[in-house]
């Protein structure tokens, strides 16, 4: 599986993007109603094709954000 950071995600619309660890930006979309994404969140996710584009899929939170301090992320896991 691949990490990345939860870069941005819509709560409305249950969809997002990821950074993984080339730089790589990827989109996801939310499909499990219990979980919530919060930018900052360190991701693993496989990919898939969704609309014929790479998308991040089976994404799963391995740290979540607690908040965020003149922009440093404190992460607890």
């Amino acid at each position: 599986m691949r990490k990345g950071i939860v870069l941005s995600y819509n709560h409305v619309v249950k969809y997002g993007f990821i950074k993984d660890l080339n730089g790589q930006k990827i989109r996801f979309y939310n499909e499990d109603d219990l979980i919530i994404f919060i930018v900052g969140d360190l991701v693993q996710f496989a990919i898939g094709v969704i609309k014929n584009r790479a998308c991040a899929v089976n994404v799963i939170v391995a740290c979540r954000s607690r908040n965020k301090v003149k922009g440093i992320i404190e992460k607890y896991c």
